[in-house]
């Protein structure tokens, strides 16, 4: 079994841009923390560190399906990690920043400004599925704030998406995990451009 290990260097690992070619059964990708390698994901509050560890678990994950579902999983726990936990969009009262200011119903950036349509996923207590996509667009009075997301900023994404893909992850908006999922797995931009579906439907949040 070839070894490859992840290594430190002034606190910050060294990465070959296209290592998910070097995945194989024969091939068992390990990082090194402290003294110590480790091939699976490891709890710390360091960014770097937990990037790395589910880099590594994702690249040892030898089925194609079930290592793009871990890709995906991890990347929107990163995600909500600020969304959720630190409250970046700051809600109150089941409102936003973008419709307190704006003075809107409660759908925020999941429905048209005129608040006619609203994305079918949405429910009086928040999304009801798990959409990548939707998390790296958010509004300017966010922006406002300095705070911007891209995909170079997840190593998962990064180094284990080719472009086809990372393309469908940025305008897949209000699709579910398993929609989005498909076409990632595909890996087809003609199949993917036929696989549109119906994503508003009319606004019927109460304005409470």
């Amino acid at each position: 079994m070839k070894e490859v290990i992840l290594k430190s260097v002034n606190g910050k690992y060294s990465i070959p841009r296209f290592i998910r070619f070097r995945i194989s059964k024969n091939t068992n990708f390990k990082f090194e923390y402290k003294g110590k390698t480790y091939d699976k994901s490891i709890n710390s509050k360091n960014s770097e560190i937990k990037q790395v560890s589910y880099l590594v678990e994702a690249l040892n994950i030898k089925n194609k399906k079930k290592r793009l579902e871990f890709v995906y999983d991890k990347s929107c726990d990163l995600l909500d990690a600020d969304f959720y936990g630190k409250n970046i969009c700051e809600f109150k009262n089941g409102k936003c920043l973008h419709d307190r200011y704006y003075g809107g119903k409660g759908g925020g950036c999941c429905c048209r400004s005129d608040h006619s349509l609203m994305c079918k996923h949405l429910t009086k207590t928040g999304c009801s599925v798990r959409c990548l996509s939707c998390k790296f667009h958010i509004c300017n009075l966010v922006k406002k704030k300095g705070i911007r997301y891209h995909f170079n900023d997840i190593y998962l994404i990064k180094y284990l998406f080719n472009w086809k893909q990372k393309l469908m992850i940025f305008t897949d908006f209000f699709m579910t995990k398993e929609e989005s999922l498909r076409n990632i797995y595909r890996n087809s931009i003609i199949l993917w451009c036929f696989s549109k579906s119906k994503k508003f439907v009319k606004y019927t949040l109460d304005d409470e």
